[in-house]
């Protein structure tokens, strides 16, 4: 494995992790949801203002919340290519459900979120791809 396919696991995670660590408790979650909705008012964004969240819907924010953390800190710990293949996979499934939010009318606050989903997607999709040809091997041997 290439020592930038591991940084990029690895940096991608931090990112995760100082991202997603907000939303790991139900009370730093509620904070970070009124960041969201200022940043949507604030900004005069398109889409749907982010609404009040109740005591189930910010347990479930803060549940993924935590699984995210947890998911972030075994890529920070093990950046490895599995984990840089399974994390570059969900990027793109959680890009597409961002994208459908948003052709839903979504607060266009998630457009900041998709767009480091897809770096992400991109970035170590294509250090995972340039590293499976390095290793495979030549035509005919």
């Amino acid at each position: 494995m290439s020592a930038l396919l591991r940084r990029a696991v690895r940096g991608f995670a931090v990112y995760d992790l100082c991202v997603t660590l907000p939303f790991a408790t139900p009370w730093t979650a509620g904070a970070m949801l009124g960041v969201m909705s200022w940043a949507h008012e604030g900004l005069a964004l398109g889409g749907e203002a982010v609404p009040a969240f109740t005591p189930t819907h910010v347990f479930f924010v803060a549940l993924f919340g935590v699984l995210a953390v947890m998911w972030a800190l075994a890529r920070v710990l093990q950046p490895t290519a599995l984990n840089g293949a399974i994390d570059t996979v969900g990027r793109g499934i959680v890009s597409a459900w961002m994208v459908l939010a948003l052709m839903q009318g979504a607060s266009q606050v998630l457009g900041v979120f998709l767009v480091m989903e897809a770096a992400g997607m991109f970035v170590q999709g294509a250090l995972l791809l340039g590293a499976r040809r390095d290793v495979a091997p030549a035509p005919g041997a």
